[in-house]
Order: structure tokens, then sequence, then C-alpha cells
């Protein structure tokens, strides 16, 4: 009776080990496998990984984008330091999504940035939004720049492909052309003259947060302004610093005032502002 038990014993055990896992498998009835016929299942889990990256949820919508508008006597070295930073990881808060450059410096600055990229971060080439954003290049045949690798029989570097993990600047098409999410990519478009800056910045389909002006004749900063007033924030020859009301600002039938705080004592500027009209 003792072996009776004692072999009945040994099958409750056992068929309680059968219960316990069948408590657990049942609430996952219904779900994917989601290794189910994967060789390697930690690449496999690092690739599901990149669907929900960034974890700010950055790739689901565009989060404070900025566009640099640079004008011909702008400092094209901050220009780009701060664009070859951002390509680096072209998802995120706060960055770059578009470059407006005056006629004269397109060429300069295409070559500049292509000889100055760095590789991505290992996980943006393999994220959607970027192979999405390679697909539309494909369709629309979009002119692009990026770093290249050649054959070391290509002596004279005449079949150049871009490296892998290259970042993308890809040139007169706007972000709207991309979709409504982050396109891990940077847009540049050329402008002539104020008037087609205002145009293309809008074109770019964007809300921008921020809309940075490089110049050194600052009247055509604030010339910018009319034309671009629903956009909240605009810098100077400068970007990523921080905002701080230390003055109060007012535009009013095209002068722009200022009251300045300096040494404790208020200063008031005047002076007028160049008419815009967006469309004409």
């Amino acid at each position: 009776m003792a072996d009776e038990h004692g072999v009945h014993g040994g099958g409750g055990e056992s068929e309680k080990e059968k219960d316990e896992d069948a408590d657990v498998l049942p609430r996952f009835k219904g779900l994917p496998n989601i290794t189910e016929g994967v060789e390697d299942i930690h690449a496999h889990l690092l690739k599901r990984h990149v669907f929900l990256y960034p974890e700010d949820g950055t790739h689901k919508k565009w989060v404070a984008p900025q566009i640099m508008i640079l004008f011909e006597s702008g400092n094209i070295n901050q220009v780009i330091d701060a664009v070859v930073n951002d390509l680096k990881h072209p998802i995120g808060n706060g960055l770059i999504a578009s470059i407006l450059v005056q006629e004269p410096l397109r060429q300069t600055l295409i070559r500049r940035l292509r000889a100055r990229m760095e590789l991505m971060d290992e996980r943006i080439p393999e994220h959607p939004n970027f192979l999405h954003t390679l697909k539309m290049i494909e369709r629309m045949s979009c002119k692009t720049v990026y770093i290249e690798e050649f054959d070391v029989q290509d002596k004279q570097k005449l079949n150049g492909r871009m490296k892998p993990r290259s970042p993308i600047v890809v040139l007169d098409f706007p972000q709207i052309y991309f979709g409504d999410k982050p396109s891990a990519i940077i847009t540049l478009n050329t402008f002539r003259n104020l008037n087609e800056a205002i145009r293309l910045c809008y074109r770019e389909g964007l809300n921008f947060d921020t809309v940075s002006v490089w110049t050194n004749k600052l009247t055509e900063g604030y010339d910018m302004l009319s034309g671009l007033a629903k956009f909240p924030n605009f810098r100077f020859n400068c970007i990523n610093v921080p905002f701080k009301a230390s003055a109060m600002v007012t535009v009013n039938n095209h002068f722009h005032y200022e009251v300045l705080a300096v040494s404790g004592e208020l200063i008031t500027i005047a002076f007028p502002m160049q008419y815009v009209l967006y469309g004409s």
C-alpha cells in the first residue's frame, strides 16, 4: 500500500508539474509565437526592439523638429557641425529635420557635409522609419548625399556606393514626401531670396518648433519673422541655446520693437522690417 501510495505520490507529483505548466501556458493561447522558426533568438529579439526604438516614442511622430536657414553670409562651419551631429542619430527630440541654403553656398555645403559625415547609430539602418525612407528615395529617384565607399581596384573612385550605416541628406525634396513619421534623414533645399526661403520652409510640411537663421545681416533674420509667424521660436546664428525671457519683443505694422534689460536698465529698440507676403 505504501508502495502503491509511493507510486501514486510520484505520479501525482508529475501530474502536478504538468498542471503547473498547463496553468501558465493557456494565458498565452492565441498569441503569436515570436520565436517560431527563428534560429538566432537573440538577434530576432533585438530586431523586434528596433521597432520600439527610441523608447520615448519619437519614432512615431516629429517632436520639436528644427529647420536651419543658411544665408550666403552665414557661418557655414557651425551649420555643418550641427548637421553632422544630428545625422549620427537622426531620430529623436529637437533634431534638425531640414536645411535651406542660399544658392551661392549650395555646392560648398554639400561637398563639406559629405566629407564630414560620420556613421549612424547601429540601430538606425534597420529601423522601419529609415527603411521606409530608403524605399521612397528609390521610388522618387531622389538625389542624395552620403558616405561613399569604393572597391580597392577602383583607384579613380568612379564607382562609389553608400557605405553601411551612412547617414543620408536628400536634395531638393521636402520632408512631407517621406510620410508623417520621422524619416531618419535630413532634407536640403536651395533658395535665392528671402521670399523663396519662406515658401520652401512651409513646403517642408512640418510644424517646426524652431527656425535657426544663419546670417551676418541680422535684419535678414528679423525680416523672416513676418513670413514665418506660425513657428514659435527663432534662433539667430545659434542652435539648441535655451530660451530665456529676458526681453519683451513685439512686431506691429512691420516694425520690430524690443525692450531689453541691460544692467538693470530698460532699453527700447525699434526698426523697420521688410514686408514679406508668403505666396507672393
